[in-house]
């Protein structure tokens, strides 16, 4: 029994080290395969920096290297990032584009379903609405999220709903994220005839809602995996994922 709480105290105390020093999953996962190559300058095989001291290779031997790892891990996802605000800004042109013809279509057609109202100067989604005629609806739901439609013949299918819209409202009243009431909702309403759902749409493809901050941003803003083993309703974008690591 000594043994064992001396194994427990001595886990503890590690993982209280690594916390201290920012180790989380997101670290975990950004360090890898990585190992550190020189005790002197921190390099590490995955860089981002290369080892040029003078005398050469200063190796590790039994020393773990874990604070070089983490500050090694940070600088990539650092660059990363950096990486992935300038491919963003290169994508405000064609963002501009789109927002603009979705505004021309809507003032050619004023009566028709789409109602562009855009969140901000820089705003990446309109809302749309659609109405369901009474019965099946053919499509599913996590949180607010749509996430999948049915095969044809399927009634979201036939009107163009898509998977990753998130649901705003039914009828006139602002849904909850919460599939049971929006449920309990739709086959209220559907008692008295068709139902119209307003749906937030991405202007461009490859922009998905954030299920923790209910936001669209572009795919490069969500960590590998969360888009197709996660999808709509329950993927997180990093800073999010980010957020939810630090309960470590």
């Amino acid at each position: 029994k000594a043994d064992q709480k001396a194994a427990i105290a001595q886990k503890n105390a590690e993982k209280e080290r690594l916390a201290a020093m920012g180790y989380n999953k997101t670290i975990k996962q950004a360090i890898g395969t990585d190992v550190l190559l020189c005790t002197q300058c921190g390099a590490t095989a995955l860089g981002p920096g290369k080892c040029e001291c003078p005398g050469g290779v200063r190796r590790p031997g039994d020393y773990d290297g874990m604070a070089e790892l983490i500050a090694a891990a940070k600088a990539r996802m650092a660059i990363k990032s950096a990486e992935d605000r300038q491919a963003s800004q290169a994508k405000q042109a064609g963002l501009h584009a789109a927002r603009s013809k979705a505004k021309e279509e809507r003032e050619l057609n004023p009566h028709g379903d789409l109602e562009a109202e855009f969140q901000g100067d820089d705003g990446v989604e309109c809302r749309q609405v659609v109405e369901f005629p009474v019965g099946k609806l053919g499509m599913d739901i996590e949180k607010t999220a749509i996430s999948k439609v049915s095969d044809a013949p399927s009634t979201a299918g036939e009107l163009g709903v898509q998977v990753g819209w998130v649901i705003y409202k039914v009828n006139d009243t602002v849904v909850e994220p919460n599939k049971q009431a929006i449920i309990k909702a739709v086959s209220s309403s559907m008692k008295l005839g068709p139902v119209r759902f307003t749906f937030r749409v991405p202007i461009i493809d490859g922009y998905h809602c954030c299920a923790t901050c209910d936001q669209f941003k572009e795919a490069a803003e969500f960590e590998e995996g969360e888009l197709e083993d996660k999808g709509p309703g329950k993927q997180l974008c990093t800073g999010c994922a980010e957020v939810a690591d630090m309960e470590f």
